[in-house]
């Protein structure tokens, strides 16, 4: 009788870790697959200084369902921070085969910043030419077990408004 215990208690457990190895292998193989898209514009130049507008597409092409942080995003000009999102404490769930989209995260540079680290960028904007800049997202990723960082940079265009 002591011997079926045994048995079943075994059983039981090599099970458990066979189960708990397959999930963690689910949920380390998301974090790998999950996508972001992100698209910059003008919302506005003035004076005072320049408005992006960034807009941040999460897609979860994978069967498990997880939660990131409210994206932080940081524009650069040849390689220099020229203006950065306010970083905010929200979860955001994606469920399986989901999306998440973040709209209208706006990002001012002042008018002095444009001078001073990207005054390339301004020439640019002035002459109404297209100006490459690149978006780089930032969040983490709540695995449930286990939370992970997850960065991305995108080379956009920023075109002047017609």
């Amino acid at each position: 009788m002591a011997n079926w215990k045994n048995i079943v208690l075994g059983t039981g457990i090599g099970a458990g870790v066979i189960g708990l190895i397959t999930y963690v292998t689910r949920l380390k193989r998301t974090s790998v697959e999950l996508e972001s898209v992100a698209k910059a514009s003008i919302h506005s130049l003035k004076l005072d200084g320049l408005t992006i507008r960034i807009d941040v597409q999460l897609k979860n092409p994978t069967t498990s369902s997880f939660k990131i942080k409210f994206p932080f995003v940081k524009v650069l000009f040849k390689d220099k921070t020229i203006g950065s999102s306010q970083a905010v404490n929200k979860d955001i769930t994606i469920p399986p085969y989901g999306e998440a989209k973040i709209d209208a995260i706006m990002i001012k540079v002042p008018f002095t910043g444009l001078l001073s680290l990207g005054s390339g960028l301004m020439n640019l904007l002035a002459k109404k030419q297209p100006a490459p800049i690149f978006v780089k997202t930032i969040t983490t990723l709540d695995l449930g077990w286990k939370k992970m960082p997850y960065e991305k940079t995108d080379d956009l265009t920023l075109k002047p408004k017609a």
